[in-house]
C-alpha cells in the first residue's frame, strides 16, 4: 500500500514537471488529473481497509470454531489436571486405539480415571481398559510371533483398593469394559510399582489387542524418594 501511493505521488510530479516544460495541456485537464489520482488514493485505501476487515472476521471465525471444537471434541491430555490434591485423567477409546496413547504417573499420587468409549462405528462396538505387562497368550493356530494377546500376567491393580459408586475395596483382576457412549470413573492411589506399564483392550479374543489397542504408561518413583 505504501509502495502504491508513493508511486502515486511520483506520477503527481512528473505530470506537474511536463506541463511546465511543455504548455500543451489545458489547466482543467490537469486539475482533473489530481482529482482522479486522489480518488483512486481513497479508493485504494478503502479496499485495504475491507481488505483487513474481511481478515480479521476470518481469523475470529477460525478462533471460535477452535474453542467450541475444544469444548466438544478435543482428546485428553496424557499429564491429566489437578484438583484439590487429585488428579484427574481421562482416556477415550476408539476403534482400534486409546487417547492419549501414554500417560505419566507417579507412586502415591491420588488419581481419578475416566474411561470414556467414543466407538466410531456404527454401531458403535465395545471396548476394554485394562493395565499390566507381560502379556498371556492363546495359540491360534499360527506361529508363536502371531499368537493372540488375551491378557496380562501382572495385572497393575491387583491389591490396589479402588474406589467406585462410594465403595473402596481392592478387586482381583481388575478392568473396565463399556458399550459404546458409555464412561466410567474410578479413583485410586497409584501403587508403589514404579516403571514401565501397558494398558490395553483384550475384547474379542485378544483382536482389538492385535489390532493396536494399547498405550503405555511411565510410573514414576514417589516424589523426593
Amino acid at each position: 500500500m505504501s509502495a502504491r501511493v508513493s508511486g502515486g505521488y511520483r506520477w503527481q510530479g512528473e505530470m506537474r514537471a511536463a506541463s511546465k516544460k511543455v504548455d500543451v495541456k489545458p489547466k482543467s485537464l490537469y486539475v482533473f488529473m489530481c482529482i482522479f489520482e486522489r480518488r483512486n488514493r481513497r479508493m485504494a485505501a478503502g479496499r485495504g481497509t475491507a481488505t483487513v476487515f474481511v481478515s480479521a472476521v476470518a481469523c475470529a471465525a477460525v478462533i471460535i470454531g477452535a474453542l467450541e471444537w475444544e469444548k466438544t471434541v478435543a482428546l485428553p491430555s496424557p499429564f491429566g489436571q489437578v484438583i484439590n490434591g487429585v488428579h484427574h485423567y481421562s482416556i477415550d477409546e476408539f476403534n482400534y486405539y486409546y487417547k492419549p496413547g501414554h500417560m505419566i504417573w507417579r507412586v502415591g499420587e491420588k488419581v481419578a480415571l475416566t474411561i470414556d468409549n467414543r466407538s466410531q462405528s456404527s454401531p458403535a462396538i465395545a471396548h476394554q481398559f485394562s493395565i499390566g505387562r507381560t502379556l498371556v497368550s492363546r495359540n491360534n493356530g499360527f506361529p508363536k510371533s502371531q499368537a493372540l494377546a488375551v491378557g496380562w500376567k501382572d495385572n497393575f491393580f491387583d491389591g490396589v483398593p479402588i474406589t467406585s459408586g462410594g465403595q473402596t475395596a481392592p478387586i482381583p483382576a481388575f478392568s473396565v469394559s463399556l458399550n459404546g457412549g458409555q464412561k466410567y470413573t474410578f479413583s485410586f492411589v497409584v501403587p508403589d510399582k514404579p516403571g514401565k506399564w501397558e494398558y490395553g483392550c483384550f475384547l474379542q479374543t485378544g483382536q482389538h489387542f492385535m489390532n493396536g489397542m494399547h498405550g503405555n504408561i511411565d510410573i514414576l518413583p514417589a516424589q523426593g524418594s
